[in-house]
């Protein structure tokens, strides 16, 4: 059922699928199998998120691991590509990894989710880890504009790779996408993004806010 939600809501959208498609889309002879399991289509979403992540935070964990032994967590690039390659892993799997960074581009903007809440699921430990080091990489960024900028930040990456697939998938594409040079263009505009200077006129407005 959550493969089954995942495609249809990287389709048409989360708000053009209804519970009632899900359970035809997953086989479901009841009609309320997915309100009687998931509860509602946020909490849904929120299965879907969970269930990729598994694998996601497992492999950034690995990769976090690495950094650490290897001397590089001061590496803003290596850092952020530790955020960013696991989910490349995860849509390059197979075949359904296109849905889940799809509905994953749909998911970031919808209303009912927030990002801080899904930063904040059971599978976060890797992506915890590499916020802890790169906040103390990065110490000339103050707290607030270090926030504000890794959520610029995460929905930079999660659109770039969806729009990513989209050229992918496309017939009517007529020029190949290399697909490791997109993902370290990537990993370098984030990571310039993160450690760029604060301006002036930046510091100043942060002031103002006591």
């Amino acid at each position: 059922m959550i493969a089954a939600a995942e495609k249809l809501f990287a389709e048409s959208g989360i708000d053009g699928v209804s519970l009632r498609q899900i359970n035809v889309a997953a086989g479901q002879k009841n009609s309320s199998a997915a309100h009687y399991h998931f509860g509602s289509k946020e909490a849904l979403m929120l299965s879907i998120y969970n269930v990729r992540m598994e694998s996601v935070n497992r492999r950034r964990i690995a990769a976090v691991d690495e950094i650490e032994q290897n001397d590089r967590a001061g590496d803003v690039r290596a850092l952020v590509g530790a955020i960013v390659e696991p989910i490349v892993q995860e849509i390059d799997a197979d075949a359904s990894g296109q849905h889940y960074i799809r509905f994953m581009a749909q998911a970031i903007g919808h209303p009912q989710l927030d990002l801080v809440e899904l930063w904040q699921q059971e599978h976060s430990g890797g992506l915890s880890r590499l916020l802890e080091l790169l906040r103390k990489t990065l110490p000339h960024v103050p707290n607030p504009i270090f926030g504000q900028r890794f959520g610029l930040a995460f929905e930079q990456i999660v659109h770039s790779l969806a729009d990513r697939e989209k050229l992918r998938q496309s017939a009517k594409n007529t020029f190949e996408i290399d697909s490791a040079l997109f993902v370290s263009n990537l990993i370098d505009c984030i990571s310039g993004a993160m450690s760029a200077p604060v301006s002036d006129e930046t510091r100043e407005k942060l002031a103002r806010l006591g």
